[in-house]
């Protein structure tokens, strides 16, 4: 650009035409970087990225605050939602590829676009928040809201990585079609033949399924994203003792893995979705055993299923002093990411993104830095 201006400049014997060249050249410059930005490649994805959901419940500032967080601390990889209010979910994206972070975008389907109108949620209670059914939702809406948002995301010139439609879909506080009992403290669902309308849960399960063929067909469609993976919902690990203080029924991700296969899961996903919890009050045999059992479903050959995206995955610190107290912790992540790794190596996982970010018991940015459990869980 700047030798084709200075040739322009040279053959240029009017100082009108000089003074309209001066004027257009920073016209043209700026035509070139945008269509750089358009064309700007995906940030280099990591193995082991960290969780911010919502940062669309923030302002800009704030927004701009945590990702410039997550950037300077060395993380490459970030999971966020898409979520209500739309426009500043996108903004969320694209400040957090202006920063060089690959991206994980979680599609919230507690979304009312996603449903038909005069859809109504089920009820939480009064303990948890209401919740729309899966087998409510419209592949069709949801196809007009995704399309819209992926073709958004690709003007902006953000490459994704990976779509993960929904979250915790094999319990009830993220799908209608599973039952909050009248009150706390009840033994909840232990399988499918528990639930109180399993053929609700079938059919919700069906739908999923569509949505991710659908997702996977709207990626083709960008420019910048049509390579990205398709990942299944990262189910949850809540442990059934658990389940029964909350009253919330919840499907083991095994048998509701298989569920979803029995409705063409493994042609429509490029990976399931899991989250881990082993819990730091265990002995290390116990959490080892956790992490095995949540893990079942994680497979290297494809005739046999998919690898497992780790899309949550941490330990608590309550500890609330600064300095922060993080040794225990440090520890245990440590330990489990170890164990992570050797998966990675049989090809197993594929990702691991931890939880969360700065939230108040799992956060790792700790009185203004980043935590050694951080450090630990998610740094190159």
């Amino acid at each position: 650009m700047a030798g084709l201006a200075h040739r322009a400049t040279q053959r240029s014997r009017h100082a009108g035409r000089r003074a309209l060249l001066r004027h257009l050249i920073p016209l043209v410059a700026a035509s070139s970087l945008a269509v750089a930005a358009l064309a700007a490649p995906a940030a280099t994805p990591a193995q082991f990225g960290v969780n911010r959901v919502n940062l669309a419940w923030l302002d800009a500032a704030g927004r701009e605050q945590v990702l410039d967080q997550i950037a300077q601390s060395g993380i490459r990889s970030v999971r966020l939602s898409l979520t209500n209010p739309m426009d500043a979910s996108i903004d969320a994206v694209r400040l957090a590829h202006q920063k060089g972070l690959a991206i994980l975008l979680e599609i919230s389907l507690n979304n009312p676009a996603l449903y038909p109108e005069g859809t109504k949620p089920r009820s939480g209670r009064g303990r948890i928040w209401d919740m729309y059914r899966l087998s409510d939702v419209s592949p069709e809406h949801y196809q007009v809201v995704l399309r819209d948002a992926l073709q958004r995301i690709d003007r902006l010139g953000v490459p994704l990585i990976a779509v993960e439609p929904g979250n915790e879909i094999n319990w009830g506080a993220y799908n209608g079609d599973l039952e909050i009992r009248s009150e706390a403290n009840s033994r909840t669902a232990r399988s499918l033949k528990d639930v109180a309308d399993p053929d609700a849960v079938a059919r919700g399960a069906a739908n999923y399924v569509q949505l991710l063929k659908i997702t996977r067909a709207e990626l083709a469609k960008t420019k910048l994203s049509a390579s990205a993976k398709v990942v299944s919902a990262g189910l949850s690990d809540i442990p059934l003792e658990h389940a029964d203080r909350r009253g919330i029924d919840s499907i083991d991700p095994a048998s509701f893995t298989a569920l979803m296969r029995e409705h063409g899961l493994d042609q429509a996903a490029d990976g399931y979705g899991i989250h881990i919890y082993p819990g730091g009050d265990r002995t290390p045999a116990a959490r080892e055993q956790h992490v095995e059992q949540a893990l079942s479903i994680c497979r290297s050959r494809p005739a046999e299923g998919k690898p497992c995206w780790i899309t949550e995955w941490g330990f608590a610190n309550t500890a609330k002093t600064c300095p922060a107290d993080d040794s225990r912790r440090e520890r245990l992540v440590k330990a489990t990411r170890e164990r992570f790794t050797d998966l990675m190596r049989d090809g197993r996982i594929a990702a691991a993104f931890y939880f969360d970010w700065d939230a108040t018991t799992y956060g790792i940015w700790r009185c203004g830095g980043l935590s050694p459990a951080g450090r630990a869980a998610v740094t190159p």
